[in-house]
């Protein structure tokens, strides 16, 4: 398949990558649904956070992690939590799957004893889009 062509299941033919329906058979493309929280909620990313406050969403990825010869080994935590208080060194909050965590944001530095770089995390806020009346 060229790129930027997308196939069609039933007859094959290869068409733009926005068709929504092959223009042979008349066939629909099946396209991945969006979610209504990634339409509603708006991400902020240039923010302190040491002025979160409880019960804000945050997402997190990247943090700590440990290397072994040539193994990159994360230990961070990844995903979205709500906020319940910030500490002198990170944000302690929980995942809607379950879990309480502390998510580290202080200074990189290297634990002599287990040899793992604590390194802060990247976050993003999210915050639901404010819908206006027309």
């Amino acid at each position: 398949m060229p790129k930027g062509k997308k196939c069609c299941d039933k007859c094959g033919h290869c068409t733009g990558p926005r068709a929504y329906m092959c223009p042979e058979c008349n066939h629909p493309f099946v396209f991945a649904v969006k979610s209504k929280e990634r339409k509603n909620t708006r991400v902020i990313r240039e923010f302190n956070w040491r002025e979160l406050e409880a019960g804000e969403k945050i997402k997190a990825t990247g943090g700590p992690y440990y290397v072994k010869g040539s193994d990159f080994i994360p230990m961070g935590y990844r995903g979205k939590f709500t906020v319940m208080s910030v500490d002198e060194e990170g944000i302690i909050g929980y995942s809607d799957k379950g879990g309480y965590c502390h998510i580290y944001m202080g200074r990189d530095k290297q634990c002599p004893e287990t040899k793992v770089w604590k390194t802060k995390h990247r976050l993003v806020k999210l915050k639901p889009k404010i819908k206006t009346a027309v």
